[in-house]
């Protein structure tokens, strides 16, 4: 038993199931002691309220939402996919502004250097929702929609939102396109005729892609675009991104790439001077021994800090109901919450939404993390 007892594996074990004993005991108390109090109180809990019509309007869905026969689980929905889009687009916004501005940092030319210096230091010590708010402001100047920018008869800039051509996909063609090219790779596969990694497989894949492509000129394509059209005092057809989620979009992609740039430039210069002076000594152009030699090996330190500022992003959506853009924050923890009353219940389902997203986020960040690490460590 003493022997038992002083084993370490028994030790950790026992520790962990103590804590969550602790853990468990404490949560069970927390929603006993909520559910007495809202019952004293005359209050109903459950999550019925899910099933019930919303009765509020939402600026700007992805996902079809009638406020007269929507539910709230649908208003949910509604801010999920809002939430998902904004998550996307701001992320990839970050990667580009924050790559940018870091090489431009490090570039040797003084005026690029000093540029990205002062954008740097401005926008990573001004609160993010100053920003939101300046970008908001700024939106509420653009031109009306008659006196809209236009870019070349097919995208719009206007104070109702940007105006872009709609995609219309023709679903049957679009099927037989994917059936195709899954059905080869699988007859490679199968066969192990040609390398999965090979250039010679890329190469058949390629031709059929365009193969298929190319019949989809002489039948019936597999996209149309429909551009926008000024109808009275509106566009009409397209898509018509929001100033909301435009601005939102700007201001945290801006904020969160100044400090994104920081943790690349770092990374950079964690590399060997040697190995930039050794590609530039056999002739090798600067951005060449940049994007081939110095940068992959930087990825292994970027990625980890980097996947911190794109949880950080994510979660700056919630920030969108300060200009009214409704996400997971908006629609559950903003309009139903107080339409409904239940807020225990709407908050708990805006903090698991949000944490699903972020361990999603992280798990693919960790998979490509893993893929970019270098061999041997």
């Amino acid at each position: 038993m003493h022997t038992f007892l002083y084993n370490r594996k028994v030790r950790d074990i026992l520790i962990q199931l103590v804590f969550l004993v602790a853990i468990c005991f404490g949560a069970t108390y927390l929603a006993l002691n909520a559910a007495t109090n809202m019952r004293d109180a005359g209050l109903t809990s459950g999550f019925d309220f899910l099933f019930q019509r919303a009765g509020y309007d939402i600026s700007y869905s992805l996902i079809h939402y009638d406020p007269k026969t929507s539910t709230h689980l649908m208003a949910w929905a509604a801010g999920m996919v809002n939430t998902i889009a904004f998550a996307i687009v701001a992320i990839l916004l970050t990667t580009v502004l924050a790559l940018c501005l870091a090489v431009m940092r490090l570039s040797q030319n003084f005026l690029l250097s000093k540029v990205s210096l002062c954008l740097v230091e401005y926008v990573r010590n001004v609160p993010i929702l100053v920003h939101i708010s300046v970008w908001y402001t700024l939106s509420l100047t653009l031109p009306s929609v008659r006196q809209a920018f236009d870019f070349g008869g097919v995208s719009f800039l206007s104070n109702r939102g940007w105006s872009i051509p709609s995609v219309q996909w023709n679903y049957g063609f679009l099927a037989s396109f994917v059936v195709i090219t899954l059905w080869f790779v699988m007859y490679v596969a199968i066969k192990k005729k040609v390398s999965t990694g090979g250039r010679r497989f890329v190469s058949l894949l390629s031709m059929t892609v365009v193969l298929v492509m190319l019949a989809s000129l002489v039948s019936d394509p597999i996209m149309t675009f429909t551009a926008p059209k000024l109808v009275g005092f509106n566009f009409k057809h397209g898509w018509t991104l929001p100033p909301e989620f435009i601005m939102l979009i700007i201001a945290v992609s801006t904020y969160s790439a100044s400090h994104g740039s920081e943790v690349i430039r770092g990374s950079i210069l964690a590399i060997s001077k040697g190995q930039m002076e050794a590609g530039l000594a056999l002739g090798v152009k600067h951005n060449v021994v940049m994007n081939k030699v110095i940068i992959p090996q930087a990825l292994h330190s970027i990625i980890p800090p980097m996947t911190s500022i794109y949880i950080n992003v994510l979660k700056a959506a919630a920030l969108g109901s300060v200009v009214g853009f409704m996400d997971i924050m908006g629609t559950m923890g903003g309009s139903s919450l107080n339409i409904t009353g239940q807020a225990i219940e709407c908050i708990v389902i805006v903090m698991v939404s949000y944490g699903v997203l972020n361990l999603i986020l992280a798990a693919i960040m960790g998979r490509f993390n893993k893929a970019m690490q270098l061999k041997g460590r």
